[in-house]
């Protein structure tokens, strides 16, 4: 892991494969540790992988200052600038996915292919789910594993597989947010709408979601796949908002077919 000074603030990122660079985007709260291995290994088979820690996450700066979603997408490509790289795939997952929609509305012609997993053009777009509602009318003092895995998982998978889970228990708990991150990707996100400016975004574009996603429920991908000419909508029946985990070697596989 390495660390660069952009747009105001240290930014931490790995690089692993070789290839055209395919640059990957976690969400609300999480750093790059959050990645599965086999997750990582699978997207640097074929292409340049470069991930990183949104500011305020893993070992990234924490801003005093307030920052949105423009920011953050200020960061990657500035972190690209500093990489030497001119034009790359984006990545993104549910936070992630905001942060590559402003990538490649405010800087088309530094992304190639944009791929969007769980995420939504603006959070009040479409109704909550009652479980989102209560939810957020919980007060929440910090992170917390246990509710990070409740919104990804269902109680079945989680049974069904201990060790995954684990496994990522281990790896969300290095390095977590402080409350005041929590708090800014929070604002971050519900701040965030692209929803009239989807319409600028010219780069081939897959959208990933999961039909049981109770936080961004599959309306919002419809609602993305609408408004992004020509882009395709791949919907996965059993998976949730963890979806990229749950059904991560289908994903790899369109993933792979659609970059080529």
């Amino acid at each position: 892991m390495e660390k660069v000074h952009v747009n105001g603030v240290n930014i931490c990122y790995e690089s692993t494969g070789e290839g055209y660079p395919l640059i990957a985007i976690m969400g609300k709260d999480s750093n790059m540790d959050w990645w599965n291995p086999s997750i990582k290994a699978a997207l640097s088979e074929r292409n340049r992988l470069i991930m990183l820690d949104n500011r305020g996450t893993g070992r990234s700066d924490v801003p005093e200052v307030a920052y949105g979603i423009a920011d953050m997408a200020k960061d990657v490509v500035g972190l690209m600038d500093a990489l030497g790289i001119d034009k790359a795939h984006i990545f993104g997952q549910s936070m992630g996915g905001m942060i590559a929609q402003e990538i490649a509305i405010e800087y088309p012609e530094r992304v190639a292919k944009l791929i969007l997993c769980c995420t939504t053009c603006g959070v009040t777009r479409v109704l909550p789910t009652w479980r989102m509602v209560m939810r957020l009318m919980r007060k929440k003092t910090g992170f917390s594993a246990q509710s990070t895995l409740n919104m990804l998982y269902s109680k079945e998978y989680m049974k069904q597989n201990p060790e995954q889970i684990r496994a990522f228990v281990e790896r969300v708990r290095n390095a977590p947010p402080d409350p005041r991150t929590v708090d800014m990707h929070k604002r971050a996100s519900r701040a965030f709408d692209s929803y009239e400016r989807l319409g600028r975004i010219t780069a081939p574009t897959l959208i990933v979601h999961g039909e049981k996603d109770w936080v961004f429920t599959p309306k919002h991908a419809k609602l993305l796949n609408g408004r992004i000419a020509g882009s395709k909508l791949v919907l996965f029946p059993d998976a949730g908002h963890g979806l990229f985990t749950q059904e991560y070697r289908k994903i790899i596989e369109e993933i792979h077919r659609f970059i080529g």
